[in-house]
């Protein structure tokens, strides 16, 4: 039952509207300017093999250092809380969002493989955290809905998809699912009065943006979306591996500011070898489904490894950004891995399940990712059924995975 009779929640509904201008707005000012500055300096390159620019090893070098210098002066710590802790704890303190947004912000335009879920995370929930503060609202519940509201304002602007960006919101938010209506309905206010000022301005959204071919449903393709949902997992696996070897490596480097410059150029070097893993992964995934058929299985493979290196180093070398844009892009490459492999097998089935299915492997938002990959995509309710079970595989295999093998605890 909705608490309409409280006054937070009243205040709140009311709200939802103030915040969704405001998360709309700081979203596309971030997205604006971030978007300029990637494709101006990564726009215009090739597909294949070196044909990227060169020049991308010294900016990405010179990026790297950059925000190791910006880190040291405003002694940002070397541990920053990622947007999924975030978004479980429902609080994002006001005074920490500018200083990691500018970052942010800087990373992505320097070249980090990373995407922009981190600071629109940070924009959105520091909105709703600064108002609440302001109307010296004590009761955590009314903090943690007016921060989660603010989160799915910014989220909803930026993908353009407000039904998403609400259900992601109350899906990774610490609310009781008992009380799931009460954080959704704010949520998807503000997320839609977000994506009416986005959309409105840029005309873009991310439904339809993975054009593929029509599918057609088949009773055997749920067993493939279980066996794609398992492999997910140790694509995964591969990811995480790759990561902590990195990290292990670069944390020898004592000085931040040569570990910075020095992960900033293997990233650049990565996108000059293979310019398809430069930068969060979207645009690049939406050129690398148009020439899917000319794209072989080994050259599919190095990019796939490529792309979680250059993640690696990105984190490594202090970069700031989100994970979620580039783990799509894996997915979305390793489903066209599986069909260049396995032609007989649909090409939308196996990257909608994939897409959907290794970020699923680790983010507790199975709804959310089950309506991006069909929305992106474009497919129809009885399609979703694979990506269903791809993505409820995916994250118990790695609930496996995380206890048996990498020895951890799946975090909250």
């Amino acid at each position: 039952m909705l608490p309409v009779d409280q006054s937070w929640y009243q205040r709140l509904l009311v709200h939802a509207f103030v915040l969704g201008v405001a998360a709309g707005v700081s979203a596309l000012v971030f997205m604006g300017i971030t978007g300029t500055g990637t494709d101006f300096f990564f726009g215009d390159s090739g597909t294949d093999w070196w044909t990227g620019n060169w020049w991308w090893i010294p900016l990405t070098a010179f990026g790297g250092l950059t925000v190791a210098v910006i880190r040291k002066l405003w002694k940002i710590p070397k541990k920053v809380t990622d947007p999924i802790t975030l978004a479980h704890q429902a609080w994002v303190e006001p005074g920490n969002v500018l200083p990691l947004v500018a970052i942010s912000a800087v990373s992505l335009i320097a070249g980090a493989s990373l995407g922009p879920f981190f600071a629109l995370t940070m924009l959105g929930g520091g909105i709703g955290s600064w108002f609440v503060t302001r109307l010296g609202i004590r009761d955590k519940e009314a903090k943690h809905e007016y921060a989660l509201t603010g989160m799915a304002s910014g989220m909803g602007a930026a993908f353009s998809a407000p039904l998403f960006a609400a259900v992601l919101a109350s899906e990774l938010g610490p609310t009781p699912k008992r009380y799931y209506l009460v954080a959704f309905i704010p949520a998807l206010f503000g997320a839609t009065v977000g994506f009416a000022i986005f959309f409105g301005v840029t005309g873009s959204t991310m439904l339809g943006s993975y054009a593929l071919p029509a599918y057609e449903f088949n009773f055997s393709h749920l067993l493939v979306g279980a066996l794609l949902g398992v492999l997910s997992a140790f694509v995964l696996l591969l990811l995480i591996l790759i990561r902590k070897v990195v990290s292990a490596v670069f944390a020898r480097i004592s000085n931040p500011l040569v570990a910075g410059m020095i992960g900033g150029a293997f990233v650049g070097l990565i996108a000059f070898a293979l310019p398809l893993t430069a930068t969060s992964g979207s645009s690049q995934l939406t050129t690398e489904l148009q020439i899917s058929a000319t794209l072989g299985a080994g050259f599919l493979i190095a990019v796939l490894i490529a792309k979680m290196f250059a993640v690696a180093f990105s984190e490594s070398s202090g970069y700031l950004g989100g994970i979620v844009f580039p783990i799509i892009f894996i997915g979305g490459t390793a489903g066209l891995l599986v069909h260049s492999i396995f032609p007989a097998l649909p090409i939308t089935l196996c990257v909608g399940c994939l897409l959907a299915a290794i970020p699923g492997a680790f983010l507790s938002a199975p709804v959310s990712l089950i309506l991006i990959a069909a929305g992106t995509i474009g497919i129809g309710p009885i399609a979703m059924a694979p990506i269903g079970i791809a993505v409820v595989t995916s994250h118990l295999s790695m609930s496996l995975l995380r206890t048996f093998v990498l020895q951890e605890h799946e975090p909250g």
